[in-house]
């Protein structure tokens, strides 16, 4: 109870009794949230059956169309030549490969100097080129040493070369990667050094002065080469390991040289897997159907509508598609509960033998199931679909009951309030009477004597 303290003077319980007739009074508004709740149950379980529905249209969406059933797997016969794979588009062959050699970084080594962060007695300019793009470093007095010039070329924005330091037994070298394989991927080098002598070997140029009668100075570690294979005999020139240019959706990626043959043949395994996801999400929804229909959706016709319209989808023949009609046919069944199965001895051999008239009965734009199916399921789940329109309406009596329930509880809370008024009148008239009945009989006894 809210509002007052009504049974102070009487002595009675007025609070139970005031609390009493409020809960006579708030039925309706219970029946009202208990209304709500069943609501919001039912919202949840129609939740449930409509994103099995979203996973069902997602596993068919593929299927609908042909490259779902024409996905190609590759294979190298010497995976220590090369590795291969590949994408949709390309046909089933196989190729002859001979690698003469794969594809090179470019690497340099700098003169020795006594160590990494030692000054190395030379400022200017350093000058890096790499596929026609110059970068230029400059080396000043803060960092004319290994690790100052290391750390300006990393530094570089889009410079794609790596610098780093070795130390070898009589001392240090500034080493230069290039980032990428390739002839085009070659690191030049050139020089502005502040001693007038761009290319001597005193001052900043001393840095990759070349001698080849001195193992001190600078030199090449290995030359940036772009790789050279043959494919069914035709010469073809990559830049990189990655040779994605000689066959359209095929990849080949170089390890050594030697000789392969590359396989590329339809892979089978993944189009089952394709299917068996769509045998999953089918079972899921089914199960979600029936789930809902013995609990929060008892009763409800909607379900029984939409697993109605499914079995009619499936029961349906597509009609003219090549040899097979139905999905039993390629050993797709449904059981006596409705569970879908493969038989993977039937499809594997329907696959095998007859690829074009399976891919047609899933694919027809008009009588294949996967396109019939992917169709229902979008209408199921579009705003005047089944599901959405029992969302809607689930909706729009949960807003009624919510504005009857604010109505409902201003009605309760003025019922309260008048009745602490007049059970607050009713305590005082009470006490008043035994305050009179006690002075009254007081004044008799007196009387009496």
């Amino acid at each position: 109870m809210a509002i007052g303290l009504p049974g102070i003077g009487s002595g009675m319980d007025l609070a139970s009794v005031i609390d009493q007739l409020m809960a006579i009074r708030r039925r309706p508004l219970d029946r009202n949230l208990s209304q709500q709740t069943e609501i919001d149950s039912q919202v949840s379980a129609y939740g449930t059956v409509k994103s099995a529905v979203s996973s069902f249209k997602t596993a068919l969406s593929e299927l609908r169309f042909p490259s779902a059933f024409n996905p190609v797997t590759a294979a190298s016969s010497s995976t220590t030549v090369a590795t291969a794979s590949a994408t949709g588009g390309v046909a089933a062959s196989s190729y002859a490969l001979t690698v003469t050699n794969i594809a090179t970084a470019h690497k340099t080594a700098s003169t020795v100097y006594t160590d990494s962060a030692t000054s190395i007695a030379g400022t200017g300019t350093l000058t890096l080129t790499v596929d026609s793009t110059a970068y230029n470093i400059t080396v000043d007095g803060s960092n004319n040493t290994l690790d100052g010039i290391r750390d300006a070329i990393n530094d570089t924005a889009d410079l794609d070369v790596t610098a780093s330091v070795i130390n070898e037994d009589g001392g240090s070298r500034l080493i230069l990667t290039s980032d990428n394989t390739g002839e085009d991927n070659a690191i030049a080098i050139t020089f502005s050094d502040d001693d007038a002598n761009n290319t001597d070997n005193a001052g900043l140029s001393k840095l990759f002065y070349i001698d080849a009668g001195d193992d001190s100075t600078a030199k090449v570690v290995t030359t940036g080469v772009d790789a050279q294979i043959t494919l069914d005999g035709f010469a073809v020139t990559s830049a990189s390991n990655s040779v994605t240019s000689a066959v359209s959706g095929l990849t080949i990626d170089l390890v050594a040289a030697g000789s392969s043959i590359l396989t590329v043949s339809r892979d089978d395994a993944a189009i089952k897997s394709s299917i068996e996801t769509f045998v999953e999400k089918y079972n899921a929804l089914q199960t979600a159907i029936t789930g809902a229909r013995a609990g929060d959706l008892s009763g409800d016709s909607s379900l029984s509508f939409i697993r109605g319209g499914l079995n009619s989808v499936l029961n349906t023949a597509a009609s003219g598609v090549g040899e097979y009609s139905s999905l039993a046919a390629i050993g797709i069944s449904r059981d006596r509960d409705g569970v879908m199965s493969i038989d993977s001895a039937i499809f594997d051999s329907v696959l095998s033998t007859n690829h074009e008239d399976v891919m047609a009965l899933f694919t027809d734009n008009t009588e294949g199931f996967a396109d019939r199916l992917y169709s229902y399921a979008d209408a199921l789940l579009g705003s005047d679909g089944t599901i959405g329109s029992r969302e809607a309406g689930l909706a729009a009596r949960k807003s009624y009951l919510q504005i009857t329930q604010l109505r409902l509880e201003d009605q309760l809370d003025s019922y309260e309030a008048r009745l602490v008024k007049q059970f607050a009148q009713l305590d005082s008239t009470v006490s008043n009477l035994d305050g009179l009945n006690t002075y009254l009989t007081h004044n008799m006894s007196v009387s009496t004597q």
